[in-house]
């Protein structure tokens, strides 16, 4: 059971932890799910589902969408990301010459050629 909330020395102490009604809210609002196949799952009626998804939206709002401005190019910025670049060419070549040397070990065509048929 969850504590009252601050300020309410009277009434019921509440049937559901915050936690779960947060587990339940966002399976609604994120999944597939109808508020009916979510309740069924959670052993709840639907109308528990469109309650904790109130609740959900009351005490967690989504944060406001931020507008993110492109990343600036410093040079320390374009110094790791050719270095990343760099590294990344090497993996390719790596796999690339794994791949040559399985195939001519094995006598195996790995790599699909563009065009064949299957």
């Amino acid at each position: 059971m969850e504590k009252p909330r601050k300020g309410k020395s009277k009434g019921r102490t509440p049937l559901f932890e915050d936690s779960f009604k947060i587990a339940v809210a966002r399976e609604y609002i994120l999944g597939d799910y109808s508020a009916s196949q979510v309740g069924k799952k959670y052993n709840l009626n639907s109308d528990n589902v469109f309650y904790f998804v109130k609740w959900y939206n009351k005490h967690h709002p989504d944060p406001a969408p931020e507008t993110s401005s492109p990343a600036e190019l410093t040079p320390s910025n374009t110094a790791k990301l050719e270095e990343e670049l760099a590294l990344a060419k090497l993996k390719i070549t790596a796999l690339e010459m794994l791949i040559r040397n399985a195939e001519r070990e094995m006598g195996v065509d790995i790599v699909k050629k563009p065009g064949t048929k299957q």
